[in-house]
């Protein structure tokens, strides 16, 4: 066990380092200069050259990114170009709105996806399984921001239920803070729900081929008490990593929808700082999310060692 921890430890931290290189070259090597967008309608050469040495923009790239590196791990990730704020301030106040949304979001689709997916496989040949089959593929087409648009144009516009956008802390405000998550949970969870239902609902079919649930069934046992105790447990196995490879669908949906609800996330700072060139934001925010993606992939791993002893054997 200890022997596979490491292993997928190991394995995270590459996977970061080349994240952190390639976030930080693709920054560097972007056209333009980042002096001259902070500095405006004052820009003249002059002072673009006092900026770019003052942001330690005319050292070569190696050096640069060295000592980010090594500032990094000190714990410090920058100051802003724009707002002149330190990155990790910035980080702070945009994760927990991006965090919340998300795993809401998460809890809401497993909820849905797994039993409706086991159901699907169990009654595979009823009258009604055919046109929801038909919906989930429906689903999985539909785009998430026109599932978002529409939420609003019904909620919000036409009965004014729910507001249209924005974000209210749950400190402030602990039912205003769920209304405001209403429909951006809604959205990404409708974005997530048909993936994962017929992803549940093919692994369950080939579940239920299986010899030991003819066994089962020739035995008497009852067809919900084969769906919870057989088919459930060893769909449920693969499934885990299913959603761990969903978590980057997760943080590109998470993105469109602080877009369009106007909540003030990680997304809505990384584009902001991506329009606006600031590159030790953008390098932030890159370096959190790829940092998030591998803690909740080992996660899973441990997890997927504990349901499955098999794994734990290799």
């Amino acid at each position: 066990m200890i022997r596979y921890l490491l292993g997928r430890v190991f394995g995270g931290l590459i996977t970061l380092f080349c994240v952190t290189g390639l976030a930080f070259f693709a920054t560097a090597l972007a056209p333009g200069n980042p002096a001259a967008v902070l500095l405006g309608n004052m820009a003249t050469p002059e002072r673009i050259e006092a900026v770019t040495r003052q942001l330690g923009l005319d050292q070569p790239l190696p050096v640069r990114y060295g000592l980010w590196i090594r500032e990094t791990l000190a714990g410090n990730l920058g100051t802003s170009s724009v707002s002149f704020k330190p990155v990790l301030d910035l980080l702070a106040v945009a994760a927990f709105p991006t965090l919340q949304l998300a795993l809401a979001s998460l809890a809401v689709a497993v909820a849905v996806a797994i039993p409706l997916g086991l159901l699907l496989a169990q009654n595979r040949n009823s009258w009604w399984s055919r046109p929801m089959s038909s919906l989930i593929t429906i689903g999985i087409s539909v785009p998430g921001f026109w599932v978002g648009l529409m939420l609003i144009v019904l909620f919000s516009v036409t009965f004014r239920l729910l507001p249209s956008g924005g974000y209210v802390p749950p400190g402030r405000d602990l039912l205003g803070n769920i209304r405001s998550l209403v429909l951006p949970v809604t959205t990404l969870a409708v974005y997530l729900i048909p993936s994962l239902v017929r992803f549940v609902r093919v692994t369950a079919i080939s579940v239920l081929r299986e010899d030991y649930i003819d066994t089962a069934r020739a035995k008497g046992v009852a067809p919900a008490a084969i769906l919870l105790r057989h088919v459930a447990p060893n769909t449920l196995v693969t499934t885990i990593t299913y959603i761990g490879l969903q978590l980057g669908v997760l943080i590109s949906g998470a993105v469109v929808v602080e877009l369009i609800f106007s909540i003030p996330g990680l997304g809505r700072l990384g584009l902001n700082a991506v329009l606006n060139r600031d590159y030790p934001v953008v390098q932030g925010v890159v370096l959190l999310a790829a940092t998030g993606y591998v803690v909740v992939n080992l996660a899973i791993d441990l997890a997927y060692a504990l349901i499955d002893p098999r794994v734990r054997a290799r």
